[in-house]
């Protein structure tokens, strides 16, 4: 990538980290007791928990993976700069700090995604290259980086991710990094969608965002391109932030098998592109909404998506007033509350809110609340997350 668009990126991750912080603090609390629903002939599911995890720690880490088979979970604690892994019975199975300057340093003082693998490695990227680890947090091998991530999130990247043989990537190679941000057809002018082999990093085949897609239909830079994938049955599912549809790619092979609308509600407002430099960019990309994240759980597909600020109040939103109260309070009033909706293969059968804020990694559905606690009214000596199902 140009130095130019490092600086963009990397002065806009930093000044709007606070963002991240906000957000996590505004989508924590607990569910109220559901029932189960039978709208017209549609069964809506339960929502309930499944299983908790107890984690010996003042400080809530942030879960970065789970494995496959659920037999343990990857955290990173961004108070104490620590990896660990946990056991779902919630051993700590290992510990280790790898952004100081050790052998198994990752040179950085932070990291842009991590992920299991096979053959019990551990992948960590950072913006000079990949990092493999044994469980033990041993460096093995590191490899430079032939490609650039599109993405703003530094800690949990969704544009980088594995499965079984593949590595999956949102980027741009090094050899078009000079180019293709000059593009005006930014957001559909390029292969961004990549599978690479998973033991040499080459690319397996590519493809550039659909063409149904809004970024397709209306291209140019968008805040938020890149999008959430889960794996699922040989398959890849795809959701664009801004983009309110389903895409299903056979695997590696990219071949688009599937689409459907997911048919958000009114307060899911389509977004424009933007200027790449424009001061206002991120902020005007709050007037639109936000897939946030889905995954499966028995065989429901359910997805979260974030309300779009009103014009009349965005405004009121400056890159000088970012972090006052008032531009608090205006995201938390449309931030608080997530939306949720479940679908029974590409049916919808339920729209709406639950007083809860639950994330998702692979197929795994948690929260660190249960119903009528709120995670941060106090501090705890132990750290409870609740795993949650649709039922």
């Amino acid at each position: 990538m140009n130095k130019r668009l490092v600086i963009f990126f990397l002065n806009h991750v930093l000044r709007y980290f606070f963002i991240l912080a906000f957000l996590t603090m505004i989508y924590s609390c607990g569910p109220s007791d559901s029932e189960k629903i039978v709208e017209g002939e549609k069964y809506v599911p339960e929502l309930v928990i499944r299983d908790s995890i107890v984690i010996d720690r003042l400080t809530k880490p942030t879960m970065v993976d789970v494995k496959p088979d659920h037999s343990e979970f990857l955290f990173y604690d961004f108070k104490t700069s620590e990896f660990f892994r946990i056991s779902k019975s919630g051993e700590n199975l290992k510990t280790a700090d790898l952004t100081g300057d050790g052998k198994n340093s990752i040179q950085a003082g932070y990291f842009v995604g991590a992920k299991y693998a096979k053959d019990d490695k551990i992948l960590i990227l950072t913006l000079s290259g990949i990092y493999e680890y044994d469980l033990g947090f041993t460096l093995i091998n590191k490899v430079t980086n032939s490609f650039e991530l599109i993405t703003r999130i530094v800690g949990g990247s969704k544009s980088f991710d594995t499965f079984k043989d593949y590595l999956y990537t949102f980027s741009v190679e090094e050899k078009d990094r000079s180019t293709i941000y000059q593009s005006e057809k930014f957001s559909n002018s390029y292969p961004f969608i990549t599978i690479r082999d998973l033991t040499t990093y080459a690319i397996i085949t590519s493809d550039s965002v659909p063409g149904e897609s809004l970024m397709a239909k209306n291209p140019g830079f968008y805040t938020l391109l890149d999008p959430i994938v889960k794996f699922r049955k040989g398959e890849l599912y795809m959701v664009f932030p801004n983009s309110p549809e389903m895409y299903v790619y056979d695997l590696p092979s990219l071949n688009l098998k599937d689409q459907w609308e997911l048919e958000p509600g009114d307060t899911y407002k389509l977004a424009e592109p933007t200027e790449p430099m424009d001061p206002r960019g991120f902020i005007l990309s709050m007037g639109s909404g936000v897939y946030k994240d889905f995954t499966f759980s028995n065989d429901y597909l359910v997805t979260i998506y974030q309300n779009a600020i009103p014009t009349d109040e965005l405004e009121l939103i400056t890159p000088e007033n970012i972090s006052s109260d008032k531009s608090k309070e205006i995201m938390k009033k449309y931030w608080a509350q997530p939306n949720y909706q479940i679908f029974k293969g590409k049916d919808k059968v339920w729209e709406g809110q639950w007083d809860i804020k639950l994330s998702m990694l692979r197929d795994v559905i948690f929260a660190f609340s249960k119903p009528g606690e709120d995670p941060d009214a106090f501090e705890k000596d132990m750290q409870t997350i609740y795993l949650y199902e649709l039922k």
